[in-house]
């Protein structure tokens, strides 16, 4: 019963943190939106459905690796379709984010896999892929620092505050999980 209580309040605070976020990155101005710039919410779709496959019960634990990395991807995928606008800028990437940018944004595929790791080991007890998915996360932000260069106006990277609605719904929802399980 714990389980399904916790769920809407989950749901909710992920709904609301990803507006925020998207709205604070200007994402959601003008809403004139195409299939062309829209394309990677299937991969996300995707993803979702992998993850709530596990979760329901096909305890494969490559279902949560695919369905994380399939859902991240999409949300990478959306900041060039979109060309979200960063609240600030670095020495390598300013303005807009266009497929251009990639030369500098590809630390995120390696930080990508590493979260997919991470989340494989954490829900399906695989603890074998932990070391390499902190290992990879920790070369995803390291090399971070090196493509981007130095970010301008550090102070506005509070802006993306509404990442802890989305982390605190997360664990949220996988808090029954680990009762269950552990």
């Amino acid at each position: 019963m714990r389980k399904r209580s916790s769920i809407i309040p989950a749901t909710v605070l992920i709904l609301l943190g990803l507006f925020f976020l998207l709205s604070n990155l200007g994402a959601l101005k003008g809403l004139d939106l195409s299939a062309e710039e829209l394309w990677p919410g299937f991969v996300v779709l995707a993803g979702l459905a992998f993850l709530f496959q596990y979760l329901l019960g096909a305890r494969d634990p490559g279902l949560v690796f695919v369905g994380t990395a399939a859902t991240f991807l999409g949300l990478f995928f959306f900041l060039f379709t979109l060309n979200v606008e960063l609240p600030f800028e670095f020495e390598n990437v300013k303005g807009p984010i266009d497929w251009g940018d990639s030369a500098y944004l590809w630390p995120a595929y390696p930080l990508i896999g590493g979260i997919a790791f991470v989340m494989m080991a954490i829900l399906s007890r695989e603890r074998d892929v932990l070391g390499v998915g902190l290992v990879a996360m920790t070369v995803g932000v390291v090399a971070f620092f090196f493509t981007l260069g130095r970010p301008e106006g550090l102070e506005e990277i509070a802006q993306f505050w509404p990442v802890l609605l989305v982390l605190l719904g997360g664990g949220l929802l996988l808090r029954p999980l680990f009762r269950r399980h552990g």
